[in-house]
């Protein structure tokens, strides 16, 4: 019976750690300067946060040129991603009625300004920026 209750617990520590491992891979694959604390929004300072699912290669293609944007400009804005692969990422969806693949640009207050999901390329994220929150 003994032998049987250390087996399990066992069992679940490695279920645990490999959690934690997972989460550690996938908070590492976000590039630097993007950050997922989702509670900055409202903060005082504008942000832009991508809706993201690195299941889709269409997000994995967003958050690239949302990092070369941030890249020109780092000091412009928050830069968050809400990972709909965690409850935090899927509620601030679920919150915002949104989905993979896209960017939600709050205002300092933590006002929704615009949304726009889809394929956009480096100069097409710059040009929505400059059209919402100018000047960019």
């Amino acid at each position: 019976m003994a032998q049987s209750r250390m087996k399990k617990m066992i069992q679940v520590l490695i279920v645990l750690l490999a959690l934690l491992a997972l989460a550690w891979v996938l908070l590492r694959m976000l590039p630097p300067g993007f950050d997922t604390d989702l509670t900055q929004i409202g903060g005082g300072e504008r942000a832009v946060v991508l809706v993201h699912d690195h299941n889709f290669v269409e997000s994995v293609e967003l958050m690239e040129a949302l990092d070369g944007v941030r890249q020109r400009q780092p000091e412009a804005m928050l830069y968050l991603v809400a990972d709909l692969n965690t409850p935090r990422g899927q509620r601030f969806a679920d919150n915002h009625d949104v989905d993979a693949v896209t960017l939600v640009l709050f205002d300092a207050r933590g006002r929704t300004v615009a949304v726009r999901s889809g394929r956009l390329s480096r100069e097409q994220i710059e040009d929505w920026l400059n059209e919402h929150l100018p000047p960019y």
